[in-house]
């Protein structure tokens, strides 16, 4: 792997490559869909969005009931595609009362807009975004290089990465190897992938955008400036043996559920990563919430158990061994409640500015079934306290995928610190090497 390539903001690792959808994608296509529960006929306006395959939750306008629309893009021009729907409605032509239903893969609406036929929600979000990357020192230019330059989005390049990755846990070296080379040439331009951790980093690192890259480089220093300062051989030994494996799997599956869920959450994907905010009062226009109601929950649970390794870094730099904490042992540590696993690292700021989304009430909420979609499809109402049996507190949907997203985030900038810890002892996480 190179650290030059992996590592640098040049060239596709750019935190503004995939900033959002190009203006090209800016599309919407019109079509009408009945509901077979009670006849409404509903006019649907898709814009294009940056998966290939893009489907919709959402609500009958009328009885309320769920319907799924699914855009399948074509490989032509971005207006072409085939349409699928669930089994309790029907395509059907045009319809004077029809109820106008706005949909965007990849941004919010203004719950006012959310039927409106003349609603462009998006452009008004895009001028957002484009002031939010001009105050992280990102020049009009760059942006329109990144936009013509863009290439295969982040769900298209993680099916590649997923097959490799899961043909090297399955034995199948050779194969992964190959997927490796080719994807060389699909995603980055030619230039040759050392490794799945080297493309993996790279693509992580253009996921998370600016400013957790910037966390991303300040803890690796961080660990770096512990690793060298200190004896950390018993910690490195526990590490390779016990716990890099079981860390790889957590880490696998949790990216393989966010893009399970990639269409929920790529609703504000764009926007998360340059901290822009929400329009006031934003709903989303696909509403999946059964398939992403226990994500933040798991999420939690997660990245609860990966901060294991700050807590033992911290153990050394305080000049104790790293199973020695300040009053408890690893082992006792590792009986902790999840919620209290972020406290003895507490005075290590490079640590703590990336434990920022950690919210154990809805974790319980989730894992209790104490979780819901409010009537309107707007609003998550969840009961707090432990057991999931406290009082109901509300947030709107587009803020639980905020959060989702933020806490994924935040599991991705450890996974990029794991990954380059690892090239700095010589080894790899997810191994993989190539063959050229």
């Amino acid at each position: 792997m190179k650290v030059a390539s992996a590592f640098s903001l040049g060239n596709r690792s750019s935190p503004f490559q995939d900033a959002a959808p190009s203006e090209e994608t800016a599309v919407i296509i019109r079509n009408y869909l009945r509901c077979l529960t009670c006849d409404q006929v509903h006019m649907l306006r898709i814009a294009i969005g940056d998966a290939k395959r893009q489907p919709h939750h959402f609500a009958c306008r009328n009885c309320g009931e769920e319907l799924e629309v699914v855009l399948t893009l074509g490989t032509g021009s971005s207006s072409e595609g085939a349409f699928s729907c669930s089994e309790n409605a029907e395509f059907c032509d045009e319809d004077a009362k029809a109820l106008t239903v706005n949909l965007d893969p990849n941004f919010v609406i203004p719950k006012d807009q959310a039927n409106s036929p003349l609603s462009f929600p998006r452009l008004e979000q895009m001028r957002t975004i484009v002031k939010a990357m001009e105050a992280r020192g990102a020049s009009l230019d760059q942006m329109a290089r990144a936009s013509r330059e863009r290439g295969p989005t982040f769900p298209t390049e993680w099916t590649h990465l997923r097959k490799a990755i899961g043909l090297e846990t399955r034995g199948k070296s050779k194969l992964s190897r190959r997927e490796i080379e080719t994807s060389g040439e699909l995603f980055y331009e030619g230039e040759r992938l050392d490794s799945l951790d080297d493309w993996l980093i790279r693509f992580l690192r253009r996921l998370v955008g600016p400013d957790n890259s910037e966390i991303f480089e300040k803890i690796s220093k961080e660990v770096e400036r512990i690793v060298a300062a200190k004896d950390a051989s018993g910690l490195m030994e526990h590490y390779f043996a016990d716990l890099r494996a079981t860390r790889r799997d957590a880490y696998f599956a949790i990216l393989t559920d966010f893009f399970r869920n990639y269409s929920e959450f790529s609703q504000v994907l764009y926007r998360v990563r340059l901290g822009a905010r929400a329009p006031e009062d934003a709903a989303a226009g696909s509403t999946n919430f059964e398939s992403v109601k226990t994500f933040y929950g798991d999420a939690f649970e997660t990245f609860a158990g990966l901060v294991e390794l700050f807590t033992m870094l911290n153990n050394l730099d305080a000049g104790r061994e790293y199973d020695q904490g300040e009053r408890l042992t690893l082992k006792k540590y590792r009986e902790l409640d999840n919620a209290s696993k972020f406290n003895p690292f507490a005075g290590n700021a490079a640590f703590t500015d990336l434990c920022v989304e950690i919210d154990n009430q809805i974790r319980n909420a989730s894992h209790h079934r104490g979780i819901k979609l409010s009537a309107d499809r707007h609003t998550v109402l969840y009961r707090a306290g432990k057991g999931g049996t406290g009082e109901e507190q509300s947030m709107t949907y587009v803020t639980y995928l905020d959060r989702c997203t933020g806490i994924f985030m935040q599991i991705v900038v450890l996974l990029c610190v794991e990954i380059m810890m690892n090239y700095r002892q010589g080894q790899a996480l997810f191994g993989g090497e190539s063959t050229s």
